[in-house]
């Protein structure tokens, strides 16, 4: 089944400070059990696989741990102290290379389209038409490049997602 969830979002709300949150998540990523390599730049947690269990799909999860700015407001449903938002997603490197095949193989389309409408109104052989199916052709096959990608480091962004509950978990026992 497709799944247009290319970057699977992570937000959280604790009532723990910031610098609580970003020192459990040291502690849990410099823990033996932890099979993940990370760092953590001020406020930014990256974490990666390993490089050993590191392949082409393999996704990476940033998180950026802050103050909930909403806190304060009436109409806000969350009154925590402190939010941790982020996405789990291909390296920035892959991420952009597939955005540039989206962006080329769309204009691709676009152009055809318009060339072939074009030379369909003037009567002429719509060869434009061809351009616009090759284009589509293209974003199809990165869809499915993407979904592939997606499937085969479904596992790893799981354990993504049970190091952060791992980390909630081991926060709580320790306040």
């Amino acid at each position: 089944m497709i799944s247009f969830r290319v970057r699977p979002r992570v937000r959280q709300y604790t009532n723990y400070s910031s610098d609580k949150v970003l020192e459990c998540f040291a502690r849990k990523i410099d823990s033996h059990e932890c099979k993940l390599d990370g760092t953590i730049l001020e406020n930014h947690v990256i974490v990666k696989m390993p490089d050993e269990l590191h392949k082409y799909y393999s996704p990476e999860l940033q998180l950026e741990v802050g103050e909930n700015y909403m806190k304060d407001e009436p109409y806000s449903e969350r009154q925590e102290e402190t939010m941790i938002r982020g996405f789990i997603g291909p390296k920035s490197t892959l991420w952009t290379l597939f955005m540039f095949f989206y962006i080329g193989f769309g204009a691709a389309t676009l152009f055809g389209t318009i060339l072939g409408s074009s030379q369909q109104m003037l009567d002429k052989a719509p060869h434009g038409y061809w351009i616009a199916l090759g284009g589509a052709l293209g974003i199809i096959s990165t869809l499915i490049a993407s979904q592939v990608g997606q499937k085969l480091g479904a596992d790893q962004t799981q354990s993504f997602l049970n190091l952060i509950q791992d980390v909630f978990d081991e926060c709580e026992c320790t306040e």
